[in-house]
């Protein structure tokens, strides 16, 4: 019967290890429009310190990259259990915090800092563990997997989708560690963001009955929003296994015009989609998008032909949902010791990407509250960094 990870008793205490760990990780300010890439050359000198190899895949600028590692045994290409975790953190502009957002600051019950929860802690207990492994013990393969542009649309997630599709029949499962109070999460709801922009001519607002309105025109695709809302709530598709069971449009940003005495020349509306799995994005965002660039433009170009309505998709994360009863969900649940159901949650992850795109069994598990992501003096609590690293330690691999 295969133990917990075996790790090298010679090296010290692993809490310990974890949160210096933390405290670089923290250090270094990856915020999503910035690079990672001095994030992931501490990383790799770490692993290469443990005999680790790693491979960085690049973007196009390179500029940021993937990282994927493998430790333990097998041949072709064995992945055994892979840790994903994203590396970006969203901006601390605007937000009032009590001390440096890249500093990790400690109390006696929580880890302060950017990207304590949201997850940076997660990606410290596996490099803790991964730092120490013991190679010669260890019977099944693990595989860190850390991207880059996660909180603006699974950006480096999208381009590893193809590798990972390679690895059919030689990974068992994925655990994405973002932060759920380490509640095991079998689903989630997709989200896709997008721009609707008009075009009319500036004119004095005397003439404003003969002109197009581009904001009368935006605000007219905001109404179509609210009535696809009211049927989405009343009419489903419905999905009881969220808080929240169904579709939904938040319009979130409207900018246009300059004062009211000038017809305005522009207006832009974006819009967010989030939606349950069997309801996809791109058919709510195609309705809005058609009803845009027909009627509404259609209305427009009555009164001018210098007039233009663009639709742009700005992001997109795919729903997530595996069966509660997947082997690798029961696997997880008895690592962990967990005694609740799988729980669906309303905020986005890789999974949908790792699960629905490329076939690899995947849960969502890590330490920290979603709450306590993208706030100003965001943390975890240290017991559950603890508890985190007792988790992974705990998986049958060794």
């Amino acid at each position: 019967m295969a133990s917990g990870i075996p790790l090298r008793p010679s090296d010290g205490d692993l809490y310990s290890r974890m949160l210096d760990i933390l405290e670089r990780l923290v250090g270094f300010d990856t915020t999503s429009h910035r690079s990672n890439i001095e994030l992931l050359d501490y990383v790799q000198e770490l692993l290469s310190g443990n005999g680790i190899e790693s491979r960085l895949h690049w973007n196009d600028e390179h500029t940021k990259a993937n990282l994927v590692a493998t430790v333990g045994p097998g041949a072709d290409g064995e992945r055994g259990i892979v840790w994903s975790a994203h590396t970006d953190v969203v901006p601390v502009d605007g937000q009032a915090w009590d001390t440096d957002p890249f500093a990790l600051t400690l109390t006696d019950t929580v880890a302060i800092g950017r990207g304590t929860a949201d997850m940076k802690g997660f990606i410290a207990c596996c490099l803790a563990i991964l730092s120490r492994v013991d190679h010669e013990r260890l019977t099944v393969p693990v595989t860190l997997v850390l991207t880059y542009e996660e909180e603006v649309g699974c950006v480096g997630a999208r381009r590893l989708v193809e590798e990972l599709r390679g690895w059919e029949g030689r990974v068992r499962g994925c655990i994405v560690g973002e932060p759920t109070g380490l509640k095991v999460v079998v689903g989630h709801k997709g989200k896709q963001n997008h721009r609707i922009s008009f075009k009319g001519e500036p004119k004095h607002a005397a003439l404003a009955p003969l002109l197009p309105n581009p904001i009368t025109a935006a605000a007219a695709v905001i109404g179509r929003a609210d009535t696809l809302n009211e049927t989405f709530r009343t009419e489903g598709p419905h999905d009881d296994r969220f808080a929240i069971g169904h579709s939904w449009i938040n319009v979130g940003r409207v900018e246009g015009g300059v004062k009211p005495n000038i017809v305005p020349e522009d207006c832009v509306v974006e819009f967010e989609i989030r939606n349950v799995p069997d309801h996809a994005c791109d058919g709510i965002a195609a309705e809005l998008g058609r009803f845009a660039t027909g009627e509404v433009l259609a209305g427009m170009r009555a009164k001018s032909d210098a007039v233009e309505v663009r639709t742009e998709q700005l992001t997109d994360t795919p729903s997530f949902a595996i069966d509660p009863e997947h082997e690798f969900v029961t696997f997880v649940r008895e690592a962990l010791g967990a005694k609740e159901d799988p729980e669906f949650v309303p905020f986005g992850t890789e999974a949908g990407l790792i699960w629905g795109h490329a076939r690899i069994p995947t849960v969502v598990c890590g330490p920290g509250a979603i709450t306590e992501a993208h706030t100003a003096n965001e943390f975890v609590a240290l017991a559950q960094l603890e508890q985190c690293l007792h988790f992974l330690r705990s998986l049958p691999l060794g």
